[in-house]
């Protein structure tokens, strides 16, 4: 478990499953390209493209693509554990008679 110390957060005893670079087999040992790109700062994407005003336009509209992502995220996420509470309180028809009195 992640919370062992010594597994590494991916279960089993110390070094198990790991080859001499530390990675397990499937394990990625390198950044994607996505992962670089939301690393990079405006002036980076400015100096990568040879303009400053397009590299930091770039960078601003990648944030914020990322940021409606995230929002859909947690809108999902939200909408789902309503729905869970919503389940749990059918569940309890007691808890209904109740709060329909209120």
């Amino acid at each position: 478990h992640s919370y062992e110390r010594g597994s590494g957060g991916k279960g089993g005893v110390g070094n198990s499953g790991r080859d001499h670079t530390g990675t397990k087999p499937g394990e990625r040992s390198r950044r994607t390209a996505g992962q670089i790109l939301l690393l990079l700062t405006g002036k980076k994407f400015g100096n990568i493209i040879g303009d400053q005003v397009s590299g930091a336009a770039f960078h601003k509209e990648l944030k914020a693509v990322i940021g409606r992502e995230d929002a859909k995220k947690r809108m999902e996420r939200r909408d789902e554990s309503t729905k869970a509470r919503l389940k749990q309180m059918n569940r309890k028809p007691w808890l209904q008679k109740r709060v329909q009195q209120l």
